[in-house]
């Protein structure tokens, strides 16, 4: 019976619309086997690393090599579990797990020589970190504080707040990133905060079409994130979202259910099930998928000062800018009616209609004849539309950011 709901409702969007519902690409399935992984290791920028001190470091994530232990490093950071990150010259350092009984007491990150022997710097930190990312010439932390629910002196359970994040250009003073957001993610110079994105001092909203989520983790070179409430979703399986931009996604769904998080070790991708149990998938089997999927040089779009983020990338025909119809319509706020037999589609917004067909340069504007340079297309289940003469007919101008490769949509 939900199968069949389903198919009526997907009937019905192709008839409104002239386009199916969920249009973005699907990698083809990977197996994932269930693991235990006893030993916390994670990638510093420069080897795999376990979180002990003295580390044990590895090329491959298979053979770890123990460094050689220095007893006033070990003084200092006692028995704690830490992140190591590599700077290109040394490593920051700080612990992995929040301590709630030092909800009220001073935090503290450190600067750790390239050899593990020397502490170079103690810095003072806002909170817990959670994560870390470096772009723009400065260092961007993810904090939080731990608290114990007590009963007396009996600790029941722990609470967490003071979310917030911070940057610093010397790690020693601190300040509060003006922007409220969490899950903080960098790539490419680029910084991820939530669904918004930084650069070069300025964040930008992303909406999205349909994915749910946001870019969360990062495996390799690419973004990844749990699509929750994806289409294809269901108490059996755990869909994957994969992009390199944080703004174009593909998708693939993994036959194994409740997946908690990723993130990668070696040559293996990982789904976390629970504590020390993952669901381990092959690395390249994705990542050969991934390079065929995503978009190179793909273009961009912005309206109303937010990037777009189209299940189907926009595409280039004839130099002329091609989107996905009926976000941009719904972001504009326009009525779109859709004759299935003809393929034509008829958009009013205001006191303007534009009429246009698919594979057809003949168009309408207010019931008078014109001409687009390129036609409409029907491209993996989507209309796409002419960017320019669409926008510029429904009363927005267009400019072009050759550097970024951005349309910018704007009110005339």
């Amino acid at each position: 019976m939900n199968k069949l709901l389903k198919i009526i409702v997907v009937l019905v969007i192709m008839a409104t619309f002239g386009e199916v519902s969920h249009g973005a690409e699907y990698l083809k399935s990977v197996e994932f086997t269930e693991k235990n992984i006893a030993k916390n290791i994670t990638w510093s920028g420069k080897e795999w690393i376990t979180d002990t001190y003295p580390p044990k470091i590895s090329q491959n994530s298979v053979d770890f090599v123990k460094t050689e232990e220095n007893e006033n490093v070990k003084t200092e950071l006692k028995n704690y579990r830490y992140i190591y990150v590599w700077t290109g010259n040394d490593y920051l350092v700080y612990q992995s797990i929040p301590d709630y009984r030092k909800y009220d007491r001073q935090k503290y990150m450190y600067r750790l020589s390239a050899d593990f022997q020397q502490i170079l710097n103690i810095y003072e930190i806002p909170n817990w970190i959670t994560k870390m990312a470096f772009t723009d010439d400065k260092i961007f932390i993810e904090t939080k504080n731990v608290y114990p629910q007590k009963d007396g002196e009996r600790v029941l359970g722990i609470s967490y707040g003071d979310y917030g994040i911070y940057y610093s250009t010397d790690c020693f003073e601190w300040r509060k990133f003006d922007f409220e957001g969490y899950d903080l993610i960098g790539l490419n110079n680029q910084l991820f905060i939530g669904n918004s994105l930084y650069f070069d001092g300025d964040i930008t909203k992303i909406l999205y079409e349909t994915y749910s989520g946001y870019p969360k983790y990062k495996v390799g070179q690419y973004l990844c994130g749990i699509d929750y409430k994806n289409e294809y979703k269901t108490d059996n399986n755990t869909v994957l979202a994969f992009s390199k931009d944080g703004i174009y996604w593909v998708y693939m769904i993994v036959d194994r259910a409740n997946g908690q998080g990723v993130s990668e070790v070696g040559d293996e991708i990982l789904i976390q099930k629970d504590y020390g149990t993952y669901y381990v998938g092959d690395k390249e089997k994705v990542f050969s998928q991934l390079r065929e999927k995503l978009p190179n040089n793909p273009v961009y779009v912005k309206f109303d000062g937010n990037i777009l983020g189209f299940d189907v990338p926009p595409i280039i025909e004839d130099g002329s800018t091609l989107v996905p119809m009926r976000f941009l319509f719904e972001q504009m706020g326009a009525d779109v009616e859709w004759d299935s037999e003809t393929q034509t589609a008829t958009a009013m917004l205001d006191n303007k209609t534009v009429t246009f067909s698919i594979d057809n340069v003949n168009a309408r504007i207010n019931n008078k004849s014109a001409k687009m340079d390129v036609p409409a297309r029907l491209v993996n289940g989507k209309t796409m539309v002419p960017l320019r003469f669409l926008s510029e007919n429904m009363g927005y101008d267009v400019d072009w950011d050759a550097d970024s490769r951005t349309a910018i949509i704007k009110d005339i």
